[in-house]
């Protein structure tokens, strides 16, 4: 059983995030939280990235509302840990912020898309090469 885990999760992709909650709730034990890590890419890949602000933008707080609203409503209560936000480089900052919070478990999906669950994605793959902690795909 694990007591801290954390599901990243992808705003464009939302029912994703339901399988990986059920599962997660399969495999907590009392006392134990689930968060979710919101990863924003953007900025990073984007030609104006050194210029950017550091504050979130009206849009980025857009997101960030829905993934907290998808969070509140798909983890219950007694066992809903946080909310993380970065930007960055999705599968880097999965495994600094699953460091930084002590995770022992990470629940991830292949890749984004559920027709494709036979492959991995590149983050997925990372985030298992790299990660501190046990990895759990679910297909």
């Amino acid at each position: 059983m694990y007591h801290n885990i954390l599901i990243p999760m992808d705003p464009d992709y939302p029912d994703n995030f339901d399988s990986l909650v059920a599962l997660a709730l399969k495999v907590v034990e009392e006392g134990g939280k689930v968060s979710t890590l919101y990863v924003n890419k953007n900025y990073i890949h984007h030609a104006m990235a050194a210029t950017s602000s550091d504050k979130p933008t009206e849009i980025e707080k857009a997101v960030l509302e829905k993934v907290i609203e998808k969070f509140n409503c798909s983890v219950p209560e007694q066992v809903r840990g946080r909310v993380y936000t970065q930007r960055g480089v999705v599968h880097d900052e999965i495994l600094r912020v699953s460091k930084r919070v002590g995770a022992d478990l990470i629940i991830m999906s292949p890749n984004k898309r559920p027709w494709l669950d036979r492959f991995l994605g590149s983050n997925t793959r990372k985030v298992m090469l790299e990660a501190h902690c046990s990895v759990f795909v679910q297909r």
